[in-house]
């Protein structure tokens, strides 16, 4: 019989095997990961909205424009259904109250949004969010923005406070916007569409867009080149480079595509400079954390050791033999995006399920061992929920024992307690006689 947590690692056939057995079988709920060992990877704590102020300038109201971008997770509301239209409904209250330096208030409004879903998408929740967006125009000068968000089905409510600088954009030749982070850009009928990232967490993906706009208030085009730098939080350059543009006289609107191999977790900012690299023209913050995870890296190697089930050896030996924690973390997210199921989305379903999996076997299976490190534990990682269980757990003349049906895929296991003591083995192994592979 093979032991609980063999010491090998294993064929590309075998997670092949497993990524199709989580694809069929992945459910999507929200997470909640319990502490083992003082090591696990812990569930996000979740925002109930998001936001991200932008400044523009608008030539048609000669001034500044400031476009209030939401975002707000659907599994964060309460919907309820409404049985006159078979749907389901949720109300969400927005105030939102700008004040001038002179402490006036120049914006004070509220208004209420309805969002209807049908049963189908009530079951798919985490994956998707409301998008608004509102406009304000503004004169220039320093003001503070506060936004309350309220569900008015449960009464629950949020408020985020920013300040924000609006430019006098008449003041200089060539003039910069905010940055807009896009985690998806696309055309329809030639016309571009955007996903703004407003949360600004690139978490999943392998690329994304920066949008911005330049303005050249002079009455000739005019060649100009800019610096960019992308810093993390000890100030360290990631990438750095140039972006050279021919500005025509009004306003110019550029897309600039950037890459997250070298960006592993944490917290980041991009500048964009003169060509000097002296004054900041404009800039942004960002982060890049596992969506739905909060990531602990001094435990990084025992979450490499949980991949056990679904890598093969040699992207195990990849991660684990990385020369520093820096790599060993930047493979490890490298893993985890090549098998995404839908890599143009923040969110890697196929990730999230397999660390449920894990917290389920830790919460079930657990006794003197981590429960993902038991037989039970590594059938229900690698398969999920059973189709049926028969239970035998007091008999005169056998040991305890269970039956797992998988009728999805035609398998049954068969786990007895040697010991008496709640530690259920395998009858069979579920490798073949080299272990490294599952048995057909």
């Amino acid at each position: 019989m093979k032991k609980s947590m063999p010491n090998i690692v294993y064929s590309k056939y075998f997670g092949k095997i497993l990524f199709m057995v989580l694809l069929m079988t992945a459910i999507h709920v929200k997470f909640a990961f319990s502490q083992l060992v003082d090591k696990s990877l812990k569930s996000e704590v979740k925002e109930f909205f998001f936001f991200d102020p932008l400044v523009f300038y608008s030539s048609e109201q000669k001034k500044a424009r400031l476009d209030a971008y939401f975002q707000i997770p659907l599994e964060n509301l309460q919907f309820k259904k409404n049985y006159n239209t078979k749907m389901y409904d949720a109300s969400v209250n927005y105030a939102i109250k700008i004040i001038n330096s002179a402490a006036e208030t120049v914006v004070n409004e509220s208004f209420t949004d309805y969002i209807t879903t049908s049963k189908n998408e009530q079951k798919k929740l985490e994956e998707s969010a409301k998008f608004i967006v509102k406009e304000f125009f503004l004169n220039p000068g320093k003001y503070s923005i506060e936004i309350t968000l309220s569900d008015l089905n449960t009464k629950r409510e949020k408020t985020l406070k920013e300040k924000i600088n609006i430019a006098d954009y008449t003041l200089e030749d060539f003039s910069f916007s905010d940055i807009m982070i896009v985690s998806n850009l696309k055309k329809e009928a030639g016309k571009k569409i955007i996903t703004p990232l407003v949360n600004k967490n690139i978490d999943n993906l392998k690329d994304f867009y920066l949008f911005f706009e330049i303005y050249n208030s002079m009455d000739s085009s005019a060649q100009k080149n800019y610096s960019y730098k992308i810093t993390n939080s000890k100030d360290k350059i990631i990438e750095k480079g140039v972006f050279r543009y021919t500005l025509i006289p009004g306003v110019n609107k550029f897309f600039e595509k950037i890459s997250t191999q070298n960006l592993v977790l944490g917290d980041y900012k991009i500048e964009i400079s003169d060509s000097s690299g002296a004054k900041i023209l404009a800039e942004k913050l960002f982060v890049n954390k596992m969506n739905g995870l909060t990531f602990n890296n001094k435990d990084l190697d025992f979450f490499v050791d949980q991949l056990i089930y679904i890598a093969n050896s040699d992207e195990l030996n990849k991660i684990r033999n990385a020369p520093t924690s820096e790599l060993k973390e930047k493979y490890f997210i490298e893993f985890w995006r090549s098998k995404d199921p839908s890599p143009n989305t923040s969110r890697n379903e196929l990730m999230m399920e397999y660390y449920k999996r894990i917290r389920i076997a830790n919460e079930r299976y657990s006794h003197y061992v981590d429960g993902w490190k038991t037989d039970m534990g590594m059938v229900f990682i690698i398969y999920g929920e059973p189709g049926n269980i028969e239970r035998y757990p007091f008999s005169e003349n056998t040991k305890p024992y269970e039956i797992w049906d998988y009728y999805n895929v035609n398998k049954q296991f068969i786990f007895v307690d040697d010991t008496g003591f709640g530690d259920y083995k395998l009858t069979t192994p579920i490798w073949d006689n080299d272990g490294t592979r599952l048995k057909n």
